[in-house]
């Protein structure tokens, strides 16, 4: 697809390719429904077709899709078809921190105002249970306002790392860090030490190991610590030496916290408050005074499921619909061998799984029917066989 004029996705206009890699491509798209621009991830096929691809897509994306934040990259859309899945995400004008790189490094104070937005997206998806593991310049979209935003939270990445086994790890060599390049578990210090290294390049333009052959980098990534700011900039703070140092130690433990606590130890170096100490030693280092992070207040619960049907378990959150609901309940209460099949078919995002699963269910179960089962069986692309049934038989589709 090196020439997307007028190819038209499911009711999404091509209009031109922002990028591509080894997984896929990205191009800026236009959705005449709600009139915006939007931007389309397409996964090769050799990716989407993949048993393991389809086993877990539907999943993963969910997963990603969950994620609300206001400096996250929102997915809006997803889907997959045989020849290729597909990944409908905001479209941001401003470029990525690495084409912003290309006019030179940036000032303390754009840097931090970068950290902040991002350390917040990154508390966001590490409270969820998601670990981005690509933080990288290309990974930060910029607005018109200059707002970062992250993005790619890894989902051809991750699927196609267990589809192509070969390549060990997840993620970009330049970026990863000592855990993930010795194939340990990941943790949300995982995400740290590859901002460390972000902003040691937004600092001086430059990468901290540049012009070394792979083998060299991981060696370093796992062996030394980042070279002193100074050799670059020496009009930075000193003390952002030790901020970075800590952010990017080779053992997890050693690292911030979170997010939150690096921002927070960035901007006090700013503001000429003693750096933290590298590894936490404070018996070697009696006069620094100690950063203080206030936790931030637990967030109020959203009722909001974004592209995630409703189940069972959100029954008080759903609302409308009641027509539907006693139709189908009634139905269920019917007498008879073949009774207690029931078929919802409808287009593709049309709300069959939130009615049965976030209404129906709750209400069959409240009322009796024993051996209610939900079961779902998906048709082609266009919905046109979709279906949602209850049983207390073995179903003929998955459960």
């Amino acid at each position: 697809m090196d020439n997307p004029a007028d190819k038209i996705i499911k009711g999404y206009e091509l209009r031109a390719l922002i990028g591509k890699g080894g997984f896929g491509a990205v191009y800026r798209a236009w959705q005449p429904t709600l009139g915006r621009e939007v931007a389309i991830k397409i996964i090769l096929p050799q990716y989407a077709d993949h048993p393991d691809f389809i086993r877990r897509f539907e999943a993963e994306a969910q997963l990603v899709a969950r994620l609300e934040h206001p400096y996250i990259v929102p997915l809006y859309d997803y889907w997959r078809e045989p020849g290729g899945a597909y990944l409908v995400m905001r479209y941001l004008r401003g470029g990525s921190a690495r084409a912003a790189l290309a006019r030179g490094p940036w000032s303390p104070d754009a840097a931090a105002r970068l950290l902040d937005q991002v350390a917040a997206a990154l508390s966001a998806a590490h409270r969820a249970g998601v670990i981005h593991r690509d933080i990288k310049p290309d990974n930060l979209l910029l607005d018109e306002d200059d707002n970062a935003y992250l993005a790619d939270f890894g989902i051809a990445k991750t699927l196609s790392a267990d589809v192509t086994r070969t390549e060990g790890v997840v993620g970009s060599p330049a970026y990863l860090s000592p855990e993930q390049l010795k194939g340990e578990a990941v943790t949300p210090q995982t995400d740290l030490y590859s901002l460390g290294i972000v902003l040691y390049e937004l600092l001086t333009g430059q990468h901290p190991f540049p012009d070394v052959t792979p083998t060299t980098l991981i060696v370093k990534h796992l062996n030394e610590p980042l070279p002193s700011l100074a050799m670059v900039r020496p009009d930075l703070p000193v003390a952002l030496d030790r901020v970075l140092q800590k952010a990017t130690a080779k053992a997890p433990a050693d690292r911030y916290p979170d997010a939150p606590a690096l921002a927070a130890a960035f901007h006090a170096t700013l503001a000429g408050q003693p750096a933290a100490p590298v590894f936490g030693d404070a018996a070697t280092t009696p006069d620094l005074a100690p950063i203080v992070v206030m936790a931030a207040p637990p967030e109020p619960a959203n009722p909001y499921k974004g592209l995630r049907a409703f189940t069972e378990a959100d029954a008080d959150d759903f609302f409308g619909r009641e027509a539907l609901v006693r139709q189908l309940i009634a139905r269920l209460g019917e007498e008879g061998d073949v009774t207690r099949f029931l078929a919802v078919v409808g287009p593709s995002g049309s709300g069959k799984s939130s009615a049965v699963r976030g209404r129906a269910d709750s209400g069959a179960a409240a009322r009796g029917a024993a051996g209610v089962r939900t079961v779902v069986c998906r048709g082609d692309a266009a919905g046109r066989a979709s279906a949602r049934g209850t049983g207390g038989g073995a179903p003929a589709c998955r459960g």
